[in-house]
């Protein structure tokens, strides 16, 4: 199949692209600069014939939600980069000619919340109040109107962990010096994914047709704050006795943002589980860790 892939520069979309060539499948950028298509979402402006010879588009594209701290003009770069990308997408597949078959849109558990505490939500689960629901609201919203003639999966995307980068690296490197600790309580649930199995849950889903609607992405198995530092600590040889890093300390260091970190979610992907049949190479901690360090 050809794809394109918007935040196809992106962490999530490098690895993803060098995947599903791997596969077998011819993979275009969409990009506002460099890529084989070029759009500018913040414009509402695509290249004419952007979907020619394309029969998937992978939209991923969205400002780094943890990149810095929530100012109201970060707030609102975090909501246009989501919903003017999407809009502009979907506007393009309604109008233009193509042979488009399917649409797959990142999303993110964040829309049941910042903090769901001990609730295991589903993907009927209610939506949050907060800001971090708010955005990922809007970006669900913003595919609402796409032709029901394309099929359209939607995946909430958990912590999506790579050794290469992305949120690990942030994880991964206080506790190899030594600086390991629990955030707060560490009692707060971590849903999280190993990057390999996004890109398997991608693939399967090109290849499945009866694969539609919204799902949680994220491994069977969420696991609380504190363990997963201690295993990274462990499988890493790294020093873990630094005292639990208070509430108040992150929360003024990174003020409404602290709820990434502070934050508990523990979500199912049964629905996936049940509807794809995809077996994951990593669906405990324990596995991803041995290849994450």
């Amino acid at each position: 199949m050809n794809l394109l892939i918007s935040g196809g520069n992106g962490f999530i979309g490098k690895t993803l692209a060098k995947f599903l060539q791997d596969a077998g499948h011819q993979t275009f950028v969409l990009s506002r600069t460099k890529g084989d298509v070029l759009w500018n979402p913040t414009e509402n402006w695509i290249q004419e014939n952007a979907f020619e010879n394309i029969d998937a588009v992978i939209h991923l594209a969205g400002e780094n939600i943890g990149e810095s701290r929530w100012t109201a003009q970060r707030k609102k770069e975090l909501i246009q980069s989501r919903k003017q990308g999407t809009e502009v997408l979907v506007k393009a597949l309604n109008e233009q000619q193509h042979h488009v078959q399917l649409f797959i849109s990142a999303s993110a558990i964040g829309f049941y919340g910042a903090d769901t505490g001990e609730q295991l939500c589903d993907e009927n689960s209610p939506s949050g109040h907060d800001f971090l629901s708010e955005c990922v609201q809007v970006w669900e919203s913003a595919n609402g109107t796409l032709s029901p003639n394309i099929r359209k999966v939607v995946f909430r995307l958990g912590l999506v962990l790579d050794k290469n980068g992305g949120v690990f690296k942030s994880i991964f490197t206080p506790i190899r010096f030594g600086l390991g600790s629990a955030l707060g309580s560490g009692k707060q649930w971590q849903s999280w994914i190993h990057i390999k199995d996004v890109c398997e849950a991608i693939l399967l889903t090109l290849n499945n047709k009866n694969l539609r609607g919204t799902y949680n992405l994220v491994a069977p198995n969420p696991i609380r704050q504190v363990e997963m530092a201690k295993q990274i600590a462990l499988k890493g040889k790294f020093p873990f006795f630094m005292p639990a890093v208070p509430k108040f300390v992150l929360k003024l260091v990174l003020g409404e943002m602290a709820c990434l970190v502070l934050g508990s979610n523990k979500v199912t992907c049964d629905k996936f589980l049940k509807d794809s049949g995809i077996k994951f190479k990593f669906p405990d901690f324990e596995r991803a860790v041995n290849e994450l360090i």
